[in-house]
């Protein structure tokens, strides 16, 4: 279960492959500028300088400047001892180093980085000591600062306890100031939280691309390697920042009001192990714009604002779970600068034990916004094993923001990758004789010896886990991977050396029936820390020891806080919950300086036009004049506009330091707004001013308005400002909609030389052209007699649009160095030097030979080239050198490769695996790379969404039959893009049936079809036709040859047994005239269908609406394995006779019985005398009994048929 802090993407962070390292000028000779004449450089102005007098006029300054700055740090050559992690994170705790008050655990140094800088990491080690707060030495690069400290923008920074940390100032001499501090963690941390605000100025101009001001917070391990970091800088479009309403250097100034949270990832860095952690803030890499920071409180966090979300799974160990499972977490919400986060998705991912995505999805089951909980549903169905497959989940949550009007915020998102470790769901064993239970469960101890281990006997653990389940045995690993396949097992588990770690325990009831839970083994070392003001000047101070349950202080006290009134050493011991103990301490030096007065000001208003000062520090006299005069009186009202010096004096005679404060002319604050700028040359934007009043102004007072909104505001910058009711006016706010919707201007600058002047041609088409950045504008596109220096181009159209600003650089050509442009050598191409200098000749050889063709080409690598140019007859620049490292690098020899392929199935598309058709590719293939796209424009970019990742089984068609595949030599990274074009063709055709019927005793014939190239049967045969005798499974397999590739096809089929049928019973229902029926029944091993006339055939076995009569009753075999027949009749009776000797129905029989023998009919009256017996094959009753005709009448019959039916009928006799 992990937090995972991410960080957002205003923190803009970059990979440095090769660090750079701090270049201090002190270490160098201002002589001797050659390893910095090509960096870029500004004034206070922000204005580049160009000329090299002016530079090293520049230079000579910075270096006086930095000496002075060098005599007053107190430099050590010590490295620093790496102390606990929250040791002196207040910043309160100074120790006196040849009589100098200085912080203690953290150093610094400063210097400069190479540019472009932005955002870059240094490797330096931090060598000077960090001086207390004093006024008299403002300019440091880093020092300690009150913590009412009056930053110029923010005001009251309000820190907290005593002092705060600045890194950098405004007018800082070097580009960087870099804090560290060696640490490390005793109790298993996973962050290291501080508090920072920072002042950063924003420049949009062009010639600042990777150049602008930072702050940047990192942590590096032992060996120097980053673990987490993160940069911000300024960007105006990000509403966390304030914006300061003045210009400085004519670039804006953003801040951050409140203070932000700070969050560093040091999970991976074990308990007791160094690490380092830097701070460091710039100014931009041209040195004319400023950028600083303030840190206070490292391990206690104050601000409610923090531009780091997370989000985290609670941990399941769901082990032969009941299904559904349900997965539920919490999670935070990033906000910084009034900006608030909100949820746009959170997805849930399941792993399997490949680490293979198996389900997906973003819709949860419950979402709770209030308490930033949610909860999905894993059904069995999202789980493709649930018999014995294990299972990790993840969760990743995304940020957008509730404000829309802040394009350059966003919040990146935050992900939990597993809800525990081990596996969070496992249905290894689940089987209904291994049902016992594990839960999991920690094992802790109190770091006795503070080294970061403990010993631990691991048979503790099994009833915290198994609970009291008989036959039980228990082991102990220290991998699942070992634990599943029961290996290396941990031996000495019953006085097990460990630090904080996870275990995992095989609980097993036999060798096939085991389970595996993983538990923790915590080593809890908690540290002590002591906050608070370490100043007793006034009389006393407040010490706060760190969160505990119980508390022993060196002076006695037993609570949290203690108050303390002298200087020395005082110590805590803090115990927790557990038991376990911590010691702390902090030394009070001997300090005459007070604790700088917090000062509440009242400024003049628009009715009052004097101003107020009251001090709220408890003091027993208070100086408005920087201690000339002193007064009891706390409070100053009615004072003029002016500067004041505020001090106070403690009763035990000591004095803080100067607090300047001004009362100024009334100014009400600075409205606030936002603005939609236009987005087109031409367009039109709006400006809404947020701060309520009673009238606003868009044109700096000249005209008012009810309207906070401005619409329809064309190109140009407008002074906003707010009238109360009281008919006060605010200051002014600038409002710029920015008109650069041209492109840059291409331009041909002419370098002044020998007292020649230069000149600077705009090529770009225009209305109107400026060389001063738009100051003045001028329809010629050519200025001319130019001295050197740094001139800015833009260029404007008839509707007052404008270009970016581009800066122009103009160097006497013999007090400069040849620009130059180097093209290194790569894959396939060779290293090439343009020099961009204009001039008449140009040398690459340092003037020995010249050409008139500023371009040398086919360069070797690590080869120097000095670069002359000259004007006229014998100006010529300053020697610069050009280096070529790169060599030519050879493109892999790829080449297209187009085969054909057989359609296997016949269903237009085939599965193919790429990875085969690398050898045809490229010779040596094993020597290279091989990735697969399905665009020529993504492979040459590279582009992931255009990869294809199934390489082993890419379905492929001859509508979608080329693959764009980059061959790529590991040792250069260079590549090729080949094609593999694939044409598919149909595979044979086998027209035969899935099953052929064998008559029992016979043989069939199997022809597979004419025309194939070969013929394989399953019997060995290989001819078209083969003769079976046996029933089974069989196979033929048939090419077709397309030469030269040979298509195979195969065709299954069946051959099952068949006989002629054995009628078994004939059925017969008769005594109708025309609704008899007839039902056959037939068994056998064929399929049968049935006839009663030989030529028509029926699949039932049952003969409907039949006339009375004989019959043949037909058995067909449908696999012609012959017919079987027999006959049936179908009885009926005369209704009436006439024995009158006409010869004609003269006796009375059942039709048809001759063929039924084991037939009796007896005959009877309606009175049931019994008259006369029939055998089936008697030739009939004539009418008479004992030789007498009997009278007509009706008379009754009685059949009995051999199986025992009887019929019953009635007929008539006539006379």
């Amino acid at each position: 279960m992990r937090n995972i802090f991410v960080v957002l993407f205003y923190f803009t962070c970059f990979t440095i492959f090769a660090q750079n390292t701090l270049h201090p000028l002190h270490d160098k000779k201002v002589s001797g500028f050659s390893s910095i004449r090509n960096i870029k450089i500004e004034d206070q102005n922000g204005r580049l300088i160009t000329d090299s007098i002016e530079r090293k006029t520049y230079f000579e300054k910075k270096q006086q400047n930095i000496d002075f700055d060098t005599k007053i740090s107190n430099r050590l050559s010590l490295a620093q001892t790496a102390v606990q992690m929250c040791s002196n994170s207040g910043f309160e705790e100074y120790e006196t180093v040849s009589g100098v008050n200085v912080l203690k655990d953290f150093m610094f140094t400063e210097g400069f980085v190479q540019n472009p800088i932005q955002c870059k990491s240094v490797t330096e080690t931090a060598n000077q000591n960090i001086r207390q707060f004093d006024p008299n030495n403002n300019n440091l690069m880093v020092s300690t600062i009150p913590s009412n400290f009056l930053d110029e923008y923010i005001g009251n920074i309000n820190a907290f306890d005593q002092y705060s940390l600045k890194v950098n100032y405004k007018s800082s001499n070097y580009n960087m100031g870099l804090v560290q501090a060696k640490r490390f963690k005793t109790n298993n941390e996973t962050t290291l939280k501080f508090n920072y605000k920072a002042i950063l100025q924003s420049i949009t101009e062009s010639g600042h691309n990777n150049e602008q001001p930072y702050f940047k917070a990192r942590v590096l391990n032992k060996n120097g390697v980053v673990v987490s970091e993160f940069c911000l800088i300024g960007d105006p479009t990000n509403c966390i920042f304030t914006q300061a309403p003045n210009l400085e250097g004519g670039s804006i100034v953003l801040y951050t009001k409140n203070w932000q949270s700070g969050i560093l990832d040091i999970s991976s860095i074990p308990n007791n192990e160094e690490f380092t952690v830097e701070f460091m803030a710039t100014r931009c890499g041209l040195m004319g714009h400023f950028g600083y920071a303030y840190i206070d409180d490292i391990c206690l966090l104050h601000s409610t604002e923090n531009s780091q979300g997370s989000i985290e799974l609670d941990p399941l160990y769901k082990i032969c779970p009941s299904m559904p499972i349900s997965v539920c977490g919490n999670y935070t919400l990033p906000n910084s600068g009034g900006i608030s986060a909100t949820v746009t998705s959170i997805t849930m991912k399941v792993y399997d034990n490949t680490n293979t995505v198996i389900y997906t999805t973003s819709t949860p089951l419950s979402l709770d916004l209030v308490n930033h909980k949610f909860c999905f549903n894993l059904e069995a169905a999202n789980l493709v094993n649930v018999t014995t497959g294990n299972y990790n989940v993840g969760v990743t949550i995304n940020y957008g923001i509730t404000q829309t009007n802040c394009n350059g915020t966003s919040f990146a998102s935050a992900t939990d990758d597993d809800a525990n470790p081990g596996w969070d769901i496992s249905f290894m064993n689940c089987s209904s004789t291994c049902n016992f239970t594990l839960q999991t469960g920690n094992l802790e101890l109190c770091d006795t010896n503070h080294n970061g281990k403990e010993f631990f006997n691991l048979t503790n653990a099994n009833t915290l886990i198994a609970g009291i389940q008989p036959g039980l045995t228990f082991s102990y690993f220290t991998t699942l991977n070992h634990a599943t396949n029961d290996t290396n097992a941990i031996a000495n588990f019953l006085n097990y050396e460990s630090t904080s770690t996870t275990i995992f325990v095989r609980a097993s009831k036999d060798a096939t029936c085991f389970k595996i839970i993983a538990i923790q083994l915590i080593v809890k070392n908690p540290t002590a820390t002591i906050s608070g003001i370490l100043n007793v000047c006034s009389g006393s101070t407040t010490l706060t020891a760190s969160p505990g349950s119980s508390y022993l202080w060196s002076n006695g006290a037993t609570t949290q806080n203690t108050v303390v009134n002298a200087i020395g050493t005082y110590t805590v011991t803090v115990t927790d919950a557990t038991g376990c103990v911590a010691n702390g301490s902090v030394t009070i030096i001997a300090n005459q300086v007070a604790v700088q007065p917090t000062i509440q000001v009242t400024q003049p208003t628009c009715f009052v036009s004097t101003g107020t000062i009251a001090i709220t520090s408890p003091a027993s006299e208070y100086s408005y004049d920087g201690g000339s005069t002193w007064t009891t009186n706390a409070t100053m009202s009615n004072l003029a506009i002016g500067s004041y010096s505020i001090k106070i004096k403690t009763a035990s005679g000591c004095i803080s330091y100067n607090t300047s404060i001004n009362i100024i002319p009334y100014l009400s604050s600075f409205p606030s707004y936002s603005s939609v700028n236009p987005t087109s040359c031409g367009g039109f934007g709006s400006i809404t001013i947020t701060t309520s009043a009673a009238a606003y102004s868009f044109d700096d007072g000249v005209t008012w308005t009810s309207n906070n909104t401005a619409t329809n505001l064309p190109l140009g910058t407008y002074l906003i400002r707010t009238k109360d009711q009281f008919g006060c006016i605010s200051n002014f706010n600038s409002v710029t909609f920015y008109s650069e919707f041209l492109p840059a201007p291409i331009y041909i600058a002419n370098q002044p030389y020998c007292s020649n002047l230069g000149s600077i041609a705009i090529t770009s088409s225009a209305d109107q052209y400026s060389f001063d950045g738009g100051t003045t504008w001028q329809t010629s596109n050519t200025l001319s007699n130019l001295t050197a220096g740094s001139y800015i181009i833009k260029i404007k159209n008839a509707q007052g649009c404008t270009s970016p600003n581009v800066y122009v650089y103009l160097n006497n050509l013999e007090n400069s160095y040849p620009q130059y442009t180097l093209t290194p050598a790569g894959c396939g191409t060779y290293a090439s030097i343009a020099i961009t200098t204009l001039g008449d000749l140009y040398s690459f050889d340092g003037g020995i030979n010249w050409t008139t063709n500023p371009f040398i080409t086919n360069l070797i690598s690590n080869t120097s080239y000095s670069l002359v140019v000259k004007k006229g007859i014998s100006c010529k620049s300053l020697t610069n050198t050009a280096y070529v490292y790169s060599a030519y690098l050879t493109i892999p020899p790829a080449n297209d490769y187009q085969t054909t392929e057989c359609d296997n199935l016949n269903d237009g598309s085939e599965n193919i695996d790429l990875t085969i058709y690398n050898t045809n590719l490229i010779p040596n293939s094993t020597n290279y790379r091989f990735t697969y796209y399905n665009s020529l424009l993504g492979a040459e970019n590279n582009t992931v969404s255009s990869q294809i990742t199934n390489i082993s089984s890419c379905n492929l068609n001859n509508s979608n039959n080329t693959v764009y595949v980059r061959v790529t030599n590991p040792a250069t990274s260079c590549y090729k893009v080949a094609e593999l074009k694939f044409n598919f063709i149909a595979s044979p055709i086998i027209n035969m049936l899935d099953a052929y019927p064998l008559c029992v005793n016979k043989n069939v014939i199997i022809d597979a079809g004419t025309g194939f190239y070969t013929y394989s049967w399953s019997t060995t045969e290989t001819s078209q036709t083969i003769s079976i005798n046996q029933p089974g499974n069989y196979w033929v397999d048939v090419t077709e040859n397309n030469n030269p590739l040979i298509c195979t096809s195969r065709k299954n089929f069946n051959v099952f047994l068949s006989n002629p049928a054995t009628i078994n019973k004939i059925t017969t229902q008769d005594w109708t005239n025309d609704e008899n029926v007839i039902t056959v029944y037939a068994t056998g091993l064929g399929n049968y269908e049935y006839s009663i006339d030989g030529i028509n055939y029926q699949d039932s076995n049952v003969f409907n609406d039949l006339n009375n009569g004989s019959y043949t009753v037909y058995v067909h075999d449908k696999n012609e394995c012959g017919t079987v027949n027999d006959e049936v009749y179908l009885l009926m009776y005369p209704k009436f006779f006439t024995p009158n000797g006409d010869g004609f129905n003269d006796t009375w029989k059942i039709k048809l019985s001759y063929f039924e023998p084991g037939l009796k009919i007896k005959i009877i009256d309606r009175y049931e005398k019994f008259i006369k017996e029939l055998q089936y094959n008697d030739s009939g009753w004539n009418g008479t009994m004992n030789g007498l005709e009997l009278p007509s009448d009706d008379y009754w019959f009685v059949v009995t048929r051999a199986d025992g039916k009887e019929h019953r009928g009635h007929f008539t006799l006539k006379r």
